[in-house]
């Protein structure tokens, strides 16, 4: 086992001075272990396989000699590489600016070249002084030299004697020796290896980046030295490389057969004193737009365009090389001139100095293209054959329809010219499909646009598109921002915007600002408009925007087509649109197909609603006059529908331009009528009413009232009512507002302050309006004409149960709720509340009945109606307002603050 073990120590040790002879540095470790052996035991070992142990401590030494000169080397190239890149940080071009191609080889930040000092040397290295030879002699004796070759190019061989080896190639030399080993020595072979190459001095001149004399290794070719020079400068030649020895040119190099076509043939060993020339480059040539490397060239005198061309790798598979453009200076003066690249003799053409080869992208849009767009199972871009219907792409209802397709109204845009809609058609895709040889099934043009509709107004799956809608501007968002606005129907509400505001498309191009952190209303609008503007403006060139046309409504689909037509439209082209209000089922503005009808403007916005008027109908048209003082006439004429969709169409009339359809609905039409009943009667509940029915009625159907109703505190409510409180209170904040600042502004010795005014305002608004209409009810349910009302949608009854009590509010000193005694008057009620306060205004004390009328009491110098206390009354103590300010307003503030707690508590009663 311990033969075994220092075997395998002994034989790592020769390997590892084996390529110590190759400048690599070996390993401390293994050394370490054979010096840690004592002495009689590694003379034995070496004596018994035939190693020298000083052999050891020379490769180890020698290998120190070669990591310092390594390592100085290292150092040397990190410094360059330093100053590389601080040059390359202070002249790194803009990013619109072309690049020159091949500097980047030599660019500091990605280059990996290094100095190699340990590498297979070739058979036809040429021998000269300082190189070392290993020889390896095996047999009857076995033995490792390392020779020399002296300055007079010869080596001393061991019982052979010097041989002459300089100026042979490395092959002749090798040979030479072992044959002159094996004359001198019988039964003894030899094997010649490669160890340290000498250094030569190499001298790198003209345009580089840092010219100068370098100490290179013998194996060093053109291109390693020009990495150690840092390589060419911004005006140095990659392609007039020149190496000159002796005064002679040897080598001509061009760096762009190895970029180009990885050719390093002339790519040739440097020697001692040779010298490494960059040349000025001299012509110089741009390739900009769609090609695979765009840059900037050095071209030779002979090349043409097709040789630029190359060097740029060809066009890109979206490029158009009919219409290049060549900028190039003619006489001081820059002209232009339209080339086309598949043309043999252009691309024969020589390049100047100067020269500019711009090749431009095709079109996007695709000359034989059809796009389907809405509610088609698989919206895109389909190829255009001659002779092709639309049954050829929409074939079945189940595979090429969505489930929520309108199978009456589709539509055809097309285009004469791109970007230009000469025509629409209208088709029945459920005609079209069963019947594919009628009169639906349109024949397609090139470049036709087929947009498919959902039923009404509806969308599919719209929280797909909402999710990217929110994503894209989740992405332009800072992370702390506040993100809850974009829970709402982002696509709904971005599209309400565009709309009421009619904000134009933006180019396809425009890049949406990104907002700041705390986003205000108005950025938000900006944000989420400009985002589905976006889309719109890509709905029929982006194939990806285009798949989320199935997401989107029928008004949301003709919006961009309806900003098209009216950009298009000019005096002389006057916007095709039709436009119907009313009883359908998506009112608005169309565009007017080709032969179009009054029908067809009806398919085109879903149908007819239940509360459609289907005998008659009115068509306003527009005619234009030549007449200046009556330049525009509109003539009305009235349609009969039922006679429209039968067989006498002829009411059926055809459209013109900006025709507007009005569709009107059945008198006092409406779905569903409902009043509640609610509180003391026999069966509370909603209750479906018909035009006319009255109060009394509904109660009669309701069973009547019970015996604990409280008739004359009954409170009922209208919607009608509630809408013009809620407008007439508007009014009153903005009033008091407007009286508030001024007198802020006018009186110095204002008592209020505008603070305490505020606030008070701010109270105000946020009471609700209640839209209570004062009723006699005991009157009503028995019939009186002169009570009874007829009752409308959404009404409400509440019938409290009897309430016996007097409620005491303002400004009192114990504001609260008494029992009801008739004898007793408003002032003694008063005294039960501790007496009126000091800014109380006993004058304008006034009674709230339970039925919400008001009584004003006897004492009350404005008196005009005089009674006594009734059950469920309410008696106001108003604050006298010219107490504290003359603002004449405030009386009535304090007012709507009673009544409408007095209403409140009202309905909170039972």
């Amino acid at each position: 086992m311990l033969k075994f073990v220092q075997l395998v120590l002994i034989a790592s040790l020769l390997s590892l001075v084996t390529l110590q002879a190759y400048a690599v540095t070996p390993s401390p470790a293994m050394i370490e272990q054979f010096k840690k052996l004592p002495s009689a035991e590694q003379e034995r070992l070496a004596k018994q396989y035939g190693f020298d142990v000083s052999l050891l401590r020379q490769g180890q030494n020698t290998s120190s000699t070669a990591n310092n000169r390594s390592n100085s080397v290292t150092e040397l190239t990190q410094t360059r590489r330093d100053e590389q890149q601080l040059a390359g940080a202070r002249q790194q071009p803009k990013s619109d600016e072309a690049e020159r191609f091949g500097l980047r080889m030599f660019d500091a930040e990605i280059s990996t070249f290094a100095p190699v000092s340990a590498m297979p040397v070739p058979d036809n290295y040429i021998l000269g002084a300082d190189d070392q030879l290993l020889l390896q002699l095996f047999g009857k004796q076995n033995n490792e030299v390392r020779l020399t070759v002296s300055r007079d190019g010869k080596v001393f061989v061991p019982d052979v004697g010097p041989v002459t080896v300089g100026g042979l190639n490395f092959s002749t030399a090798a040979n030479l020796i072992v044959e002159r080993v094996q004359q001198a020595s019988i039964g003894v072979n030899a094997a010649i290896s490669m160890g340290e190459l000498r250094t030569i001095n190499v001298f790198v001149a003209g345009e580089a980046k840092y010219p100068g004399a370098y100490a290179v290794s013998a194996l060093t070719t053109v291109t390693q030295a020009l990495f150690t020079a840092g390589g060419v400068s911004d005006i140095g030649s990659l392609r007039e490389i020149t190496v000159r020895r002796a005064g002679a040119t040897v080598a001509q190099f061009d760096l762009y057969d190895l970029l180009l076509r990885g050719d390093n043939k002339n790519d040739v060993h440097l020697q001692h004193g040779d010298v490494v020339f960059v040349a000025p480059v001299t012509t110089l040539a741009e390739v900009r737009g769609e090609v695979k490397r765009p840059a900037i060239y050095e071209v030779k005198s002979k090349e043409s365009l097709g040789d630029l061309l190359s060097m740029a790798g060809g066009t890109k598979a979206g490029a158009y090389p009919r219409a290049a453009v060549l900028e190039r200076f003619d006489n001081n003066v820059r002209t232009l001139q339209n080339l086309d690249l598949t043309d043999t003799n252009t691309r024969q053409m020589r390049i100047n100095s100067g020269d500019v080869l711009r090749v431009d992208a095709a079109s996007l849009q695709a000359e034989n293209q059809i796009v389907i767009a809405g509610a088609a199972a698989r919206p895109g871009f389909y190829a255009w054959r001659s002779g092709m219907k639309v049954t050829d792409l929409i074939r079945n209802h189940w595979s090429d329809l969505l489930p929520t397709a309108d199978l009456d109204y589709a539509l055809i845009v097309r285009e004469g010219t791109p970007g230009t809609i000469t025509e629409f058609l209208q088709f029945s895709p459920a005609k079209a499909i069963a019947n594919p040889s009628g009169t639906n099934d349109l024949q397609l043009q090139p470049r036709d646009r087929i947009l498919l509709f959902h039923y009404a107004n509806e969308a599919f799956e719209r929280t797909k598109l909402d999710t990217k809608l929110r994503d894209n501007i989740t992405e332009k968002l800072k992370s702390n921002s506040d993100q809850r606005w974009l829970m709402a129907d982002l696509t709904k509400s971005a599209f309400e915007l565009l709309a009421e505001n009619e904000v134009p498309l933006p180019p396809s191009s425009d890049a949406i600002e990104i907002p700041t952190e705390h986003l205000s209303v108005e950025e938000q609008h900006r944000l989420l408009t400009a985002e589905l503007s976006h889309i719109f403006s890509n709905l029929f060139t982006n194939p990806k925007v285009l798949l989320l046309s199935k997401h989107l409504s029928r008004k949301e689909i003709l919006y961009p087509i309806l900003q098209q037509l009216r950009l298009q439209s000019r005096n002389d082209n006057s916007l095709a649109t039709v436009s119907v209000t009313g009883a359908v089922r998506v009112p608005g503005e169309y565009p007017l197909s080709t032969g179009s009808r009054v029908s067809d403007l009806i398919a085109a916005a879903g149908g007819l609603t239940d509360a459609a008027y289907i005998n008659q109908a009115e068509l306003s048209r527009v005619i234009k006059h030549a007449d200046n003082r009556n330049g525009v006439e509109v003539s009305h004429k009235r349609l009969n529908l039922q006679q429209l969709f039968s067989e006498n169409d002829s009411d059926n009339i055809a459209l013109q331009s900006r025709d507007r359809l009005n569709i009107f609905s059945v008198p006092n039409w409406t779905s569903q009528r409902e009043i509640t009943l609610e509180g003391e009667v026999r069966f509370p509940g909603t209750y479906t009413v018909q035009q006319g029915e009255t109060l009394s009625q509904v109660i009669a159907r309701a069973g009547g009232v019970t015996e604990n109703s409280f008739l004359f505190g009954a409170v009922f409510t209208r919607e009608q009512i509630k809408e013009k409180e809620t407008v007439q209170y508007a009014k009153l904040v903005e009033q008091l507002k407007s009286d508030v600042a001024t007198r802020a502004l006018a009186a110095q010795g204002n008592q209020i302050a505008p603070a305490d005014a505020m606030l008070m305002l701010r109270e105000i608004e946020r009471i609700r309006p209640i839209g209570r209409l004062v009723i006699d009810l005991e009157q009503a349910i028995a019939a009186n004409p002169a009570f009874d009302i007829s009752v409308e949608d959404g009404d409400k009854l509440i019938v409290p149960r009897v309430n016996r009590s007097i409620t005491i509010v303002g400004e009192v000193q114990h504001v609260g709720t008494h029992r009801y005694d008739a004898a007793r008057t408003v002032q003694q009620y008063l005294q039960l509340a501790g007496g009126l306060r000091k800014r109380a205004d006993a004058e304008r004390t006034y009674v709230i009945r339970a039925d919400g009328s008001v009584m004003v009491p006897t004492n009350s110098w404005f008196a005009v109606s005089r009674g006594e206390l009734k059950p469920g009354d309410t008696i106001i103590v108003p604050l006298d307002t010219e107490y504290k300010d003359n603002l004449s307003l405030w009386a009535q503030v304090t007012q709507i603050f009673y009544q409408s707690a007095v209403a409140l508590a009202a309905l909170n009663s039972f």
